[in-house]
């Protein structure tokens, strides 16, 4: 069968009578970026589908991703400065059609579950893909702390709103969170960047006579005092519901265990120090997996079915890491028993083609059960 059927039809009903439930209490979106959405809403046409939009402004930014992998392939050397400026372009662009889609849905009267699912899945996979971007153009070295620092900042701050929305019922952004506020700081970094050039962040504050601090560090510092805020805001109603029982919590919060136990392990584990050269492949495998994992949990809120947090992807994708570290103390040279460069590569291939299958499979279905196109408006009101 080309497409899998991910919605039981005990289900469908549910998915058509999804209404979207968010609050964005930001600063910057309220005075600013969304009225510069609305604008460009202004400028369309209605026959322009939602999730055209959403879909335009997405790839968009997967191109400023594709030119750093074609100018850096191994995250080793500076980027041009044009095209830093070209990254902070295509921020920009993501974020304000990711704020217009919405907008669009409404003034068309085409929101649906797929709308939000396309508009989550997207926003998913581009917090990581900011967060290769971020240690690309910063000059951040491939320190244990910097990466599992990239590790919990590309991945659990979308998580966690996901997270509080399964418990609450309400995707909401805070007064300043890591989307309408952090994006536009990224992009500012990126223009400073195509200014003064990437060796720019290796500069240093002389704090006293014997204690210096690079730039691209303070710029760490920053992103984690304002990672822990948005996950703060997130977590703590949810905690709260569950009356601050650990157990509770923490069986709730198997997925991102699960990938932060791989990475550590990774990091302190490898025989051959495997991600101080090939993070930034380690990332884009775990995270077409993580993606898709969101994914899946984001149908299961629509529909109301019960998310089970692991799939035999992810499963097969971090166990087969694990278990190849495991076997270095199986081998006589103290070695694992498959290449790491080569297994990653398998498994970024296998990661691929799953996500791509997943995405593919949930569109094609919700497309059928709610009698719409995916990127074309069928029913014009």
């Amino acid at each position: 069968m080309l497409f899998q059927k991910y919605v039981n039809p005990q289900y469908y009903e549910n998915l058509r009578r999804f209404k979207y439930s968010g609050q964005n209490l930001s600063i910057l979106y309220n005075w600013i970026l969304g009225d510069m959405a609305q604008w460009v809403v202004d400028q369309l046409p209605k026959t322009v589908a939602p999730n055209l939009i959403t879909i335009t402004g997405f790839c968009n930014l997967l191109t400023g991703f594709a030119l750093i992998f074609i100018l850096n392939p191994m995250f080793d050397q500076d980027l041009p400065q044009w095209a830093s400026l070209y990254i902070a372009w295509t921020i920009f662009v993501y974020q304000t059609l990711d704020n217009a889609d919405g907008k669009q849905a409404r003034r068309t009267k085409q929101s649906t579950a797929l709308g939000m699912l396309m508009d989550h899945g997207s926003d998913c996979t581009a917090t990581w893909i900011a967060g290769l971007l971020y240690i690309n153009a910063f000059k951040i070295t491939f320190t244990p702390f910097n990466m599992l620092t990239a590790i919990g900042v590309s991945f659990l701050g979308f998580y966690f709103g996901v997270y509080c929305q399964q418990h609450t019922g309400v995707f909401q952004l805070g007064v300043i969170n890591g989307v309408d506020e952090g994006l536009p700081i990224l992009q500012l970094f990126f223009l400073i960047t195509a200014v003064m050039s990437s060796q720019f962040w290796l500069n240093q504050i002389q704090i006293t006579n014997t204690l210096s601090i690079q730039y691209n560090t303070v710029l760490l510092v920053i992103t984690i005092s304002a990672s822990i805020v948005t996950i703060i805001q997130f977590c703590y109603p949810v905690f709260k519901k569950m009356n601050w029982n650990v157990l509770t919590i923490l069986k709730s919060l198997s997925l991102p265990i699960t990938l932060m136990i791989t990475f550590i392990s990774l990091t302190y584990l490898s025989p051959t120090n495997v991600l101080s050269k090939w993070f930034h492949i380690y990332v884009l495998t775990i995270g077409l997996q993580w993606s898709k994992m969101i994914n899946l949990w984001q149908l299961a809120i629509i529909t109301k079915e019960t998310f089970n947090q692991f799939s035999f992807t992810w499963a097969f994708t971090l166990g087969s890491i694990m278990l190849n570290l495991i076997s270095q103390f199986l081998t006589s040279d103290g070695l694992c028993y498959f290449d790491e460069v080569k297994m990653i590569f398998l498994l970024l291939a296998f990661s691929f083609l799953s996500y791509l299958h997943c995405v593919t499979s949930i569109v094609h279905e919700l497309c059928d059960i709610l009698d719409i196109y995916a990127f074309s408006i069928k029913y014009p009101q």
